[in-house]
């Protein structure tokens, strides 16, 4: 598909607010916002992160229903190359507010800081959050095809459940016992590359329709390093029972 030139004129589509907001990022959660809380108690946020997980669930799962929807219509592997203005109007809205929901997601890490979780703050997690929000906003102005319709469903899919469970975890120990199912969320993190690595191959390679080569290698690529950092973190957490800091902080 054709670059759009309509999206310039959206709001974030513009580079300087990407590398405005990713400045900023980087500024608070490793500098101003530890200095910050030095001195301070952590922010009690417990009502308000059970409202926050409640809001990402509910956009995670209406964003993966209308990238299915999209799927559905246009085919899993999609070998129509241009479509009507409609279409094409649908699926830049579409990829705009994934991006906009990572964006969001940036959230997660000025959260740990306000409360003082500073175990959390590791390099996967504050890259892997950089990492998406920089892809997403690539996307959409360079190459806003098809072939990235199915890692965004199957995205948003795996966020419902991950936020689900995050959710209830903020409502207090009370809510222990129906998270039984924590060590499965890195499993499925895992399923959820393995799908997109291996329909991104099959996409690429069947389609007649061009795709970026440099969207393709950036995106193999680190999916393939999400993968072994996700299975790192299983193998020492439920094979060696060694105990790193939570699931939460690879979690996108």
């Amino acid at each position: 598909m054709r670059k759009l030139s309509f999206v310039d004129k959206w709001p974030l589509m513009n580079p300087n607010d990407v590398v405005f907001i990713i400045s900023t990022y980087l500024i608070f959660v490793l500098k101003v916002g530890p200095a910050l809380m030095h001195r301070r108690e952590p922010v009690p946020m417990k009502g308000f992160l059970v409202f926050y997980n409640i809001i990402k669930v509910i956009n995670s799962t209406v964003l993966a229903y209308k990238f299915l929807a999209y799927i559905h219509d246009k085919g899993l592997f999609p070998s129509k190359c241009e479509h009507d203005d409609r279409t094409i109007y649908l699926i830049a809205v579409l990829y705009w507010k994934f991006m906009a929901a990572k964006v969001l997601d940036l959230f997660d890490t000025v959260f740990y800081v306000l409360r003082k979780k500073s175990s959390q703050l590791t390099f996967l997690h504050i890259y892997h959050h950089m990492f998406m929000v920089v892809v997403s906003w690539c996307s959409l102005k360079y190459d806003p095809s098809d072939h990235w319709a199915f890692m965004a469903v199957i995205n948003c899919s795996i966020h419902a459940i991950m936020y689900t469970y995050y959710g209830l975890a903020a409502m207090g120990p009370a809510y222990a016992k129906y998270l039984w199912w924590k060590k499965y969320l890195t499993m499925v993190q895992l399923v959820q590359f393995m799908l997109i690595i291996t329909h991104i191959v099959i996409q690429t390679s069947t389609s007649p329709c061009p795709v970026s080569v440099v969207s393709y290698w950036v995106g193999i690529s680190n999916l393939i390093i999400f993968m072994w950092l996700f299975t790192d973190f299983y193998r020492k957490r439920y094979i060696k029972g060694v105990s790193p800091v939570s699931t939460r902080q690879v979690m996108d």
